[in-house]
């Protein structure tokens, strides 16, 4: 990529935006013929997957019914692992039951006052994304003001389908393997 001089004027700039406008058209096209490979690719061996996935999930069904039948085989040890796949049983954590949790709170002060900081939530502070969204008259009114505002650069675009696409073509890509096409 070359850089270019620093426009003079609007024209200048507007033409830059023209420019980035076509380059990201042909890199949604190129995009586009990836997707295109991609669909091809997996309707080519869609159904042998979907027999995959109930394959599995047949065996999986067999396995949770032989476990649940036998759970005697599951005393001790409760779970064992086989070929990477861990199976049996184990305690649920189960759910805090705690009624009424203002009367819960008093005995805990009362029972367990060194416990209370670790255990009692007591936390009060302003919502800084719902404060942004307030007009700056009523910030005021609250003491509230907004701290160094600066102008920046802005170029977006609507978000789309390719933008995922391309930002995982370039993750998943070997740089090996890039660098190595370049040369």
């Amino acid at each position: 990529m070359t850089e270019k001089a620093t426009p003079a004027s609007m024209d200048g700039i507007v033409a830059l935006a023209r420019d980035y406008a076509r380059a990201r058209d042909a890199l949604e096209d190129t995009a586009e013929e990836i997707r295109d490979l991609q669909r091809k690719a997996i309707r080519s061996r869609i159904r042998g997957l979907r027999g995959r996935v109930a394959d599995a999930a047949a065996a999986h069904d067999a396995l949770r019914a032989a476990i649940g039948a036998r759970p005697d085989l599951f005393v001790r040890p409760r779970t064992v692992a086989v070929d990477g796949v861990k199976f049996g049983w184990r305690k649920q954590a189960g759910a805090l039951d705690i009624g009424d949790e203002a009367q819960a709170i008093a005995r805990l002060r009362k029972l367990f006052p060194d416990r209370e900081a670790a255990t009692v939530n007591v936390r009060e502070s302003l919502d800084k994304k719902a404060l942004r969204k307030m007009p700056g008259g009523e910030l005021a009114r609250l003491g509230v003001a907004i701290a160094d505002p600066v102008d920046e650069i802005v170029i977006a675009v609507a978000e789309s389908d390719v933008d995922r696409l391309v930002a995982a073509l370039i993750d998943d890509a070997d740089p090996a393997g890039i660098e190595a096409e370049a040369a």
